[in-house]
């Protein structure tokens, strides 16, 4: 069930924190697929831990809507195209007014912007995608970070993980090329205090989103909800 990556538990880690942190992290990143199910018993046989912090895993990410309840154990949810369409635009609104609010502040310094591009471009050319999700976010929250907005990424990414599952699915090399000079141009607007050019960049990425969606829903049917 966990072949892919790294699952050892850490000596000071609880078996809750082992089991949440592990299931978190295999449906954000598509290990677990959308529409996969899971029975207690056997996470709990493949992490060698009893089936009580299992059972609290699962109501947890319930909660957090990370896993459907079904009878006998959880479904990993399939991607609701309604959900990413709202959280395409809740992202394009919220975005926007941090952008205003650094033109407003004129940070002394773009670096930390600036290393998460790098970051993304030293990945694109080593010849795999598989990094670039969990650092296009890292981009996102340095952003909202710079402008003192964090707490409001941090409430956008409670109401769903569906956009980053998203971009998970995105395997192109061109498209991801394509958002990081995208992200490029929004940064060197900043630094230059051009506003109207760092909206454009916004909305170029945005922009893109929902024919993703469709390309994605495409390839992957069974991975999103039947409409």
């Amino acid at each position: 069930m966990f072949p892919t990556i790294r699952t050892v538990r850490a000596p000071e880690e609880s078996a809750r924190a082992y089991v949440y942190r592990i299931l978190s992290l295999y449906i954000r990143e598509l290990f677990l697929h959308p529409g996969e199910k899971l029975v207690e018993t056997d996470v709990a046989r493949a992490l060698q831990v009893s089936r009580t912090p299992v059972h609290d895993t699962f109501s947890r990410l319930v909660r957090e809507k990370m896993l459907r309840a079904v009878p006998r154990g959880a479904l990993v949810p399939p991607l609701d195209p309604d959900a990413i369409v709202q959280l395409i635009w809740m992202y394009r609104t919220a975005t926007a007014a941090v952008l205003g609010e650094l033109y407003n502040k004129r940070p002394a310094s773009y670096e930390t912007l600036e290393a998460c591009v790098s970051r993304q471009y030293e990945a694109l050319r080593s010849g795999t995608t598989l990094p670039l999700p969990r650092l296009y976010a890292e981009f996102t929250q340095e952003l909202y970070a710079l402008a003192g907005r964090a707490p409001v990424l941090a409430a956008l990414r409670y109401t769903s993980i569906d956009l980053y599952r998203l971009l998970r699915m995105i395997e192109e090399p061109r498209i991801w090329r394509y958002l990081i000079d995208r992200q490029a141009d929004l940064v060197a607007a900043l630094a230059l205090h051009d506003h109207e050019a760092a909206i454009k960049a916004l909305d170029a990425v945005y922009d893109l989103f929902r024919p993703l969606m469709e390309l994605c829903k495409n390839r992957h049917p069974g991975f999103f909800e039947e409409m």
